[in-house]
């Protein structure tokens, strides 16, 4: 078989692309056209309130994926980690989670029932912290980007001076 390495492929088409654009670029010069009459139809049409609303939907959107993306892993995480440390602190408090319950007063039943609530508690709590912490940088950095092609755009006006 004939098995071409990726990154060879990649480095070919590269340099594939580069030849051809440098002929295209290294080329005499076309002669000069006669200016043409810009007809009022060709020109770009005003932005409309469908094409502001579509463009700040897909900003929105892009803000939430990039969020939750990087919510996903710090949830799972944050979850697995959580439950872990909460069963066996559940287990030797009884289930009350603050006071530890001395050997003798401590039931099977207690252990049990202590380990599923610290577990439930742990998990819910570690998934809370771990989402925020992995998915507020990716939203922080993605509401900014999106801000500014919004701005760019001219979706989104400048703010306004501050009163004097």
């Amino acid at each position: 078989m004939n098995n071409i390495p990726r990154g060879a492929a990649l480095a070919v088409l590269a340099m594939a692309t580069t030849a051809a654009t440098a002929g295209a670029a290294s080329a005499a010069p076309a002669p000069a056209a006669s200016p043409a009459v810009v007809d009022a139809s060709d020109s770009p049409s005003p932005t409309s309130d469908l094409d502001r609303s579509a463009a700040i939907d897909a900003a929105v959107g892009a803000v939430s994926n990039a969020f939750n993306n990087g919510a996903n892993d710090g949830k799972l995480f944050g979850g697995t980690i959580g439950a872990a440390l909460g069963c066996p602190i559940g287990a030797i408090t009884g289930g009350t989670l603050t006071v530890l319950v001395s050997a003798g007063t401590l039931t099977p039943v207690g252990v049990v029932g202590g380990c599923i609530l610290g577990g439930v508690t742990g998990g819910g709590l570690g998934t809370l912290v771990g989402g925020a912490l992995t998915g507020i940088p990716p939203l922080v950095g993605t509401a900014t980007d999106q801000y500014n092609q919004l701005h760019a755009k001219g979706f989104v006006s400048a703010p306004l001076p501050a009163a004097q």
